[in-house]
C-alpha cells in the first residue's frame, strides 16, 4: 500500500481544518492508520514548516530511528536534512533540518533552554495513549506554552484508548476519529491451566462464527495475575500454534503474533517451538525492546517461502509496531509493569495482567489485513474483571527526575503543577526526600549549586550525582564514575541463553573482583575496549554486543559533557574514591548488614544481595547497590562492599544510623527522611486495613475451602491438606496470593508440615516444584560428602565423585524429611564449604533452601572452570540453575 494510501492521509483536509480553526486536536485512529509518520508528512506539505520545526516526539527510541527512517524515504530524502532525529546522546539533525522525531526525554530537555518552544511551530505528541510520566509532564508544559502562544499548535495521537481524557485536558479541544477498515475476529478463551502437554492435531476447539466467544476453562476467583507453570504456558502456545498450522488450507496465508511479558519468556518460548516437531514449518521472530533495529525490522519481513512467520512479542506490538499479515493472536494477558514505592525508594517489575483496553488492542492485530483469530490464554470472567485502563506510570514511578527538572524550569510548587492527571502526595514527597539526600534541592525548592550540575546530564539524579561528586571530590576517578553511571544506564549486558547457562555463567565470573560489581564493570569495560573483534568478544564472554556498544558511548558523551562544563576527564585514581563517588549518588541504596544475608537501607529492610551479583555469597557489614529491585523478595542488584571509613567520607549522617544497625543498636528513625518515610508508610497501612477483607475462619483457593488460625504476631495462616492442596493448585494462580496479601500459610501432610509460615505467595508461587507424594518415597544422599576437586594437585576434577554429584542434583529442593521426631518437613538443599566438597541437606526455610543452593551452584560452576563436561552434566547444572534462577525475576 502507498503511504498516501492509509486512512490517515486520507483524512488530511479533515485533520488540517480542525488544527486551523483550534491550537490543540486529538488525532485518535487504531494503531496501523498512518498516524506517526503521514501527520508530520501532512503538516509539512501544509506549510507548518514555513516559520519553525515540525516537532514530533516519541516514546521510544527504536521508534524515533524506524520513523524518521520511514518519512525520510517517502519523501526522498536522507536523514539528517529535512528529515531529522534526536535522542540522549545521537543528534542526527541539521540546519535544513524540519521535521524533527525525538524522544520525549529530548524535548524537556530543549524547553530548559527554550521554555516557549520558539523553534517549534507544531509539537506532535505521539503514542499519547501510553501515558508515560514524560508524556504527561510534556502535556502539562505545552498546555503552558499555548497559554503564551497563539499561533502555537499541539496534535495529541491516540489510538484508540480513552482518548477523551485529552480533549477534557485541554479545553474540550476537538476529537479527530479515523475510522479504519477492520475485519472480523474470532475470539476463543482457551486458559493455560488446561493445558496438560502438547494437544494432538485434530484436539481442535469448538469452532463459532467469527466475532464470537467461546470460554473453554475453569472459572478462577479474581482478575489477578496469572500465575502457571511457564512450561504450561509454552505447552498451550504450541497447541494452539499446532492446531492454526494444521487447519489451514494449503493456499491460506496469515502469520502468528504471540505476547508474553518479558524478554525471558520470549527467548524460552521461541526455544521450545525450536525444538518442536514444527520447527521447519516455522519462521520466528523475537520482538522486544532491547532488540537492536535491525533485529527489531525482520518483523516486517516477510517468511521465506513455505514457511509461517511467528511474532513472539512483549507489548511493544500492542500499538507502537504495525506488523501487516498477523491472522492469529495468542495472547498471555500479561506484561511486565514498573511499580515505584515512595516510602523506601524501592522499584518492583510485577508480571500483571493487561487492562481490558490493551487486551481489545491485542485483539485487533488480528483483524487488520484479513478475517483473524484470537486465544486469549486466560477465561473470560477473568478479562470482564480486569481494569478498563492500564494504571497511567505517574502513580508508580519514581518522580524524582520529574521533579528535578520542574525546579529546573523554576517551579517550586511540585504539588500544584496541572498535571493531566495528579499524582499522589506520597509520590512527590518522596521525590522531594531523594533530591534532599542528593543535595540537589535548596530550602526553598529551587536548584542547589549541585543541582544545577546535575542538571546537565541526562540521566536519572542518582546518576547524575555521582558524577557531580566524582568532578568536585575525587576528580582523579571521574572517568570509572562515567563508566558506572553508563552501565547503571542500560539494561545488564550479561546474556544467559537458555541451555547454555553453566557456559555464560563461568565466563562472567571470569570478570569478577572482591570489591563487587563496580570494580567488576570497569573490568568488562577495559576488556572491551582493548578487544580487537568486539562481536566475538561478546560472543565469548556471554555479553550483549549492542548493550555494551550503548555503554560506550554514553560514556563518551558523558565525557563531552563533563569536558565542556570545564574538568579533565582523569583516571587510575583510588578505588575507595570511586566507590564514595558511587556511593554518594546511590547513597538511598547504601545498606547495614542487620543479620547473615539480610541489609538494611535508611528507609527498606530485609534486602538481599541478589544472586547475580559477584557479592551474593559474601556477607560485608556495608553495601552499596544500583539498585533495590522487589520480586519475590528485596534485592540489591550491582553491589560492591563499603568499609565503615568510606561510609563516613560518604555521609556522616548516614554513617551514623547505618553503624547503629551493623552494630545491632537499631532504634527507632532519627533522621527527617525516615521519619516522613515512615509517616506515609502508616498512612498506607492504616489505609490498606480499612480496605482488607474481612475474614473469618475460612478461606476459599482454587474452588477448595481451607481453614485459617492465628499466625506470627497478628497474621492469618492457611492451613493446607496435601491431598485439598493438590485439587486446587490447578486453579491457583499469584493473583489469588495477592488478593489476600499478608496470609500466611502451612501445607501439612500425615501429621508433618511444610512451609509452616512463609508466605501464602511463596507457597502458590513454587506449588509445581512441590510433590510430596513422590518425593516423600525417595531415597537422597542424606550422609554424604563429596570431594570434587582431584586429590593429585593437578587442579582438576575427581570424576567419579563429580559425576555421582551431578547425578544427584535431581534431589534439590525434593522435600523430605528430618531425622528423629521433628515433624517439620524441608528441602533437600545443596551445600558446599567453598573448597572443593559438597553436601545435602535439609533446610526448613524455603529461601534458606534456595539461597544456600543457588551458591552451591555458583561454586560448583566455579570449580568446573576450565573442566570439559559431557553434555549430560551441563545440562543437569545448567536445568538445575535455570529453576532456580527462575525464582528471583
Amino acid at each position: 500500500m502507498h503511504p498516501h494510501e492509509l486512512p490517515v492521509y486520507q483524512q488530511k483536509d479533515k485533520i488540517l481544518t480542525a488544527l486551523a480553526e483550534n491550537q490543540v486536536v486529538v488525532v485518535e485512529s487504531p494503531t496501523g492508520s498512518g498516524k506517526t509518520t503521514q501527520l508530520p508528512i501532512i503538516l509539512h506539505e501544509a506549510g507548518y514548516a514555513t516559520n519553525g520545526l515540525i516537532g514530533v516526539t516519541q516514546p521510544r527510541r527504536i521508534a524515533t530511528l524506524s520513523v524518521s527512517d520511514f518519512i525520510a524515504r517517502q519523501l526522498e530524502v536522507k536523514v539528517g536534512g529535512l528529515v531529522g532525529y534526536k535522542m540522549r546522546f545521537e543528534d542526527k539533525t541539521g540546519v535544513d533540518t524540519k521535521i524533527k522525531i525525538m524522544t520525549d526525554g529530548i524535548l524537556l530537555q530543549e524547553m530548559k533552554l527554550d521554555p516557549y518552544m520558539s523553534r517549534y511551530q507544531v509539537i506532535m505528541v505521539d503514542e499519547a495513549h501510553e501515558r508515560s510520566l514524560n508524556i504527561d509532564f510534556i502535556l502539562g508544559l505545552l498546555k503552558q506554552v499555548l497559554e503564551t502562544r497563539a499561533e502555537f499548535k499541539v496534535i495529541v495521537s491516540s489510538a484508540t484508548i480513552n482518548a477523551q481524557v485529552f480533549s477534557e485536558y485541554f479545553g474540550e479541544c476537538p476529537i479527530v476519529k479515523i475510522e479504519t477498515q477492520t475485519y472480523p475476529v474470532t475470539l476463543i478463551y482457551d486458559p493455560v491451566i488446561e493445558a496438560q502437554g502438547l494437544e494432538k492435531p485434530g484436539g481442535k476447539p469448538k469452532e463459532e462464527p467469527r466475532g464470537g466467544n467461546r470460554n473453554s476453562g475453569r472459572k478462577p476467583e479474581s482478575s489477578s495475575p496469572l500465575r502457571y507453570s511457564d512450561e504450561a504456558l509454552y505447552d498451550k502456545i504450541l497447541s494452539i500454534i499446532q492446531r492454526s498450522l494444521s487447519s489451514r488450507a494449503e493456499d491460506e496465508e496469515g502469520d502468528i503474533l504471540v505476547f508474553l511479558p518479558g524478554e525471558k519468556t520470549i527467548k524460552e518460548c521461541a526455544m521450545r517451538l525450536y525444538q518442536s516437531p514444527m520447527a521447519e514449518a516455522l519462521h520466528i521472530v523475537p520482538l522486544y525492546a532491547r532488540l537492536g533495529k535491525d533485529e527489531q525490522e525482520k518483523v516486517f519481513h516477510p517468511a521465506p517461502l513455505g514457511k509461517s512467520k511467528v511474532v513472539i512479542a512483549t507489548n511493544i506490538a500492542e500499538t507502537s509496531v504495525t506488523i501487516d499479515g498477523i491472522t492469529v493472536v495468542i495472547d498471555s494477558g500479561l506484561a511486565k509493569l514498573n511499580y515505584y514505592n515512595p516510602r523506601s525508594f524501592t522499584a518492583s517489575l510485577i508480571e500483571t495482567p493487561i487492562s481490558k483496553a490493551s487486551c481489545n488492542q491485542r485483539k485487533g492485530r488480528a483483524g487488520r489485513t484479513r478475517p483473524g483469530t484470537c486465544y486469549r490464554l486466560y477465561p473470560r470472567k477473568d478479562f470482564e474483571n480486569r481494569p478498563l485502563f492500564t494504571t497511567e506510570e505517574i502513580y508508580r514511578t519514581d518522580l524524582s527526575e520529574v521533579v528535578l527538572r520542574m525546579a529546573e524550569l523554576g517551579i517550586s510548587n511540585f504539588e500544584e503543577f496541572d498535571f493531566i492527571s495528579k499524582p499522589p502526595k506520597s509520590g512527590i514527597a518522596g521525590a522531594i526526600d531523594i533530591l534532599n539526600l542528593l543535595d540537589a534541592l535548596s530550602e526553598d525548592r529551587r536548584l542547589s549549586k549541585t543541582g544545577e550540575l546535575m542538571c546537565a546530564f541526562p540521566l536519572l539524579p542518582r546518576l547524575s550525582r555521582m558524577i557531580v561528586e566524582s568532578m568536585l571530590r575525587y576528580p582523579e576517578v571521574i572517568h570509572e564514575t562515567l563508566v558506572a553511571a553508563s552501565f547503571l544506564s542500560t539494561m545488564s549486558p550479561y546474556v544467559l541463553p537458555p541451555g547454555e547457562e553453566l557456559e555464560a555463567r563461568k565466563a562472567h565470573h571470569a570478570f569478577r573482583d572482591p570489591m563487587g560489581d563496580f570494580v567488576s564493570y570497569l573490568r568488562i569495560y577495559d576488556a572491551f575496549v582493548a578487544a580487537a573483534d568486539k562481536t566475538r568478544f561478546c560472543e565469548h564472554n556471554y555479553l550483549d554486543e549492542r548493550t555494551m556498544r550503548e555503554i560506550l558511548r554514553i560514556r563518551e558523551q558523558l565525557e563531552i559533557i563533563v569536558s565542556d562544563m570545564g574538568f579533565p576527564i582523569s583516571r587510575g585514581g583510588s578505588l575507595a574514591d570511586y566507590l564514595c563517588a558511587v556511593s554518594r549518588g546511590l547513597i538511598q541504596f547504601v545498606c547495614a548488614r542487620q543479620e547473615r544475608g539480610l541489609f538494611r537501607s535508611l528507609t527498606a529492610e530485609k534486602i538481599q544481595i541478589h544472586p547475580g551479583s559477584v557479592m551474593f555469597r559474601e556477607n560485608p557489614d556495608f553495601i552499596v547497590a544500583g539498585e533495590i529491585v522487589r520480586t519475590t523478595r528485596m534485592y540489591a542488584m550491582s553491589v560492591s562492599p563499603l568499609s565503615r571509613e568510606i561510609l563516613r567520607r560518604i555521609s556522616p549522617m548516614v554513617a551514623e544510623r547505618l553503624s547503629a544497625i551493623s552494630g545491632g543498636q537499631a532504634g527507632r528513625a532519627t533522621s527527617a527522611v525516615e521519619r516522613r518515610a515512615k509517616a506515609r508508610g502508616g498512612e498506607e497501612k492504616a489505609a490498606g486495613r480499612q480496605a482488607s477483607r474481612s475474614f473469618t475462619d475460612t478461606i476459599q483457593l482454587g474452588g477448595q475451602i481451607f481453614d485459617l488460625v492465628k499466625g506470627r504476631g497478628k497474621k492469618k495462616m492457611v492451613l493446607l491438606p496435601w491431598e485439598r492442596f493438590t485439587v486446587a493448585r490447578d486453579n491457583l494462580d499469584q493473583g489469588s496470593a495477592a488478593a489476600f496479601k499478608g496470609l500466611l500459610a502451612v501445607i501439612q501432610q500425615g501429621g508433618y508440615s511444610l512451609l509452616e509460615g512463609d508466605k501464602l505467595e511463596t507457597v502458590i508461587r513454587i506449588k509445581d516444584w512441590l510433590d510430596l507424594d513422590r518425593d516423600l518415597q525417595r531415597e537422597w544422599p542424606r550422609s554424604r560428602n563429596f570431594e570434587i576437586l582431584d586429590k593429585g594437585g593437578n587442579g582438576g576434577l575427581d570424576a567419579r565423585n563429580f559425576g555421582e554429584l551431578v547425578e544427584n542434583l535431581s534431589h534439590v529442593f525434593q522435600v523430605a524429611k528430618p531425622k528423629g521426631k521433628d515433624k517439620k518437613l524441608g528441602f533437600v538443599s545443596l551445600y558446599t564449604d567453598g573448597e572443593g566438597v559438597f553436601w545435602f541437606r535439609i533446610s526448613k526455610g524455603f529461601h534458606t533452601a534456595l539461597n544456600e543452593s543457588i551458591a552451591s551452584l555458583e561454586a560448583l560452576i566455579d570449580a568446573a572452570d576450565g573442566v570439559e563436561l559431557a553434555a549430560e552434566a551441563k545440562e543437569r547444572i545448567g536445568d538445575l540453575y535455570r529453576k532456580l534462577s527462575s525464582f528471583f525475576e
